[in-house]
């Protein structure tokens, strides 16, 4: 379905792999447009910048792509990384619905644009 490989990030980088870094905080995504290569190596360090006290969804973010069966979360102040390697172009919408009005709120998605 669009994803070739899904591992955890736990290697340096090979020679055009790219890496995307996307922080998150309550205000949502620092971007809201993703690029991405059908096979090219694409590694995302995603970042939540609000700790664990935060009354709406503990700290935690999500970025998530139904269309991908990509569900992924970081923790409070922590980050998690994951790498894919995309075989379908497509443009899909990524989502966080752990807080702040989740999926609807406009701040709370963006766009990954997987291109041939």
């Amino acid at each position: 379905m669009g994803v070739l490989a899904y591992q955890l990030a736990s290697t340096p980088l090979a020679r055009g792999d790219q890496h995307i870094a996307l922080t998150m905080d309550m205000g949502g995504y620092d971007t809201s447009v993703i690029h991405a290569q059908i096979g090219q190596n694409t590694t995302i360090h995603l970042t939540s910048l609000d700790h664990a006290n935060h009354p709406d969804g503990g700290g935690q973010h999500q970025f998530a792509v139904d269309a991908l069966g990509i569900d992924i979360i970081a923790p409070p102040l922590g980050s998690e990384a994951f790498s894919f390697t995309f075989e379908t172009p497509g443009v899909y919408t990524y989502y966080c619905d752990t807080c702040c009005g989740g999926r609807s709120s406009p701040t709370m998605q963006g766009t990954l644009v997987v291109a041939s």
